[in-house]
């Protein structure tokens, strides 16, 4: 039992950076942002590559720069789609579904010849306090999520952190004022890919394998934990909080590890996600209506 409570905490701690980001913009900016999956893998592969680089080096040096890099792929994945939007004048959904099929053929060429990077070889930067033998990467996960849910909460302070949730209710708010809408669109969306690239390497890093597909479904996976989260803290909470990323993510693993404990198989998961997100948001518009609800429904 305490070993399925440590699987579920490291899985939740690897998925904190995302499910932050998908809250950033899918939660707060409501901007129907998928390109958050092409962000998680080219973050992972542009990690890998990097780690594979570093081979050698001290593990807090090739950690810190293989972190930078990777926050610094995601968000140029952000970059891209949110310029498609406030450039090209592409709605946010079809720009996001555009940088799909522009980082898929992107990560085919990283991930040559073989489809994948193995970092089987290379050295482990979560590795840094190896004080759980089974679970050799658990402390410095925690501590990298806690990182992560302390600088989104002071981010959620600031006044563009305000700004990303007053975008979400009404974008023409800052015309009125003088400040840059496409200046929140794109710095939104960049940080929450940023984030989602960082979830990708740690990812690749727990599992020593990065590949083009490993983003399939996280976009759905992001919803559910938002959902969960926002179930669990009162249905559809409109203050912004740090809490419903790693509540809602622990819901996702608990629910998940449930199901594995009774047999279930789990190439099947993602149609319980899909009928739990489906219930949940049906009652939801059911008694608000939909014109009250945004295109994601979290």
């Amino acid at each position: 039992m305490f070993d399925i409570l440590l699987i579920i905490l490291e899985l939740s701690c690897i998925h904190v950076p995302l499910i932050f980001g998908a809250y950033i913009s899918m939660s707060l900016m409501k901007v129907p942002d998928l390109s958050i999956e092409a962000a998680y893998v080219f973050g992972a592969l542009v990690g890998a590559r990097i780690l594979i680089f570093c081979s050698g080096w001290p593990l807090v040096i090739s950690f810190l720069l293989v972190s930078s890099m990777s926050l610094c792929a995601g968000a140029f994945v952000g970059l891209i789609s949110s310029l498609l939007t406030t450039q090209a004048k592409i709605p946010p959904l079809l720009s996001s579904i555009l940088t799909i099929g522009l980082f898929h053929g992107i990560n085919q060429l990283m991930s040559r010849p073989s489809g994948y990077i193995s970092l089987t070889n290379s050295s482990n930067v979560l590795n840094i306090f190896p004080y759980l033998p089974q679970h050799p990467e658990l402390i410095m996960m925690i501590l990298i999520a806690l990182c992560f849910v302390m600088v989104n909460y002071l981010l959620f302070r600031t006044q563009l952190g305000h700004c990303f949730a007053i975008y979400g209710n009404n974008q023409q708010f800052f015309s009125f004022y003088g400040i840059s809408t496409s200046y929140i669109f794109i710095a939104g969306i960049m940080i929450s890919n940023a984030l989602a690239g960082y979830a990708g390497f740690l990812s690749a890093q727990s599992t020593n394998f990065a590949d083009g597909m490993m983003g399939i479904g996280k976009p759905l996976l992001c919803i559910t934990a938002l959902v969960l989260g926002k179930i669990f803290l009162g249905r559809y909470k409109k203050n912004i909080t740090v809490l419903v990323a790693p509540l809602g993510i622990g819901c996702y693993f608990i629910i998940q590890q449930m199901l594995l404990q009774v047999g279930f198989n789990l190439k099947y998961f993602t149609a319980v996600q899909a009928l739990l997100v489906l219930v949940v948001l049906t009652i939801a518009y059911r008694k608000k209506g939909a014109q009250s609800m945004n295109q994601l429904g979290v």
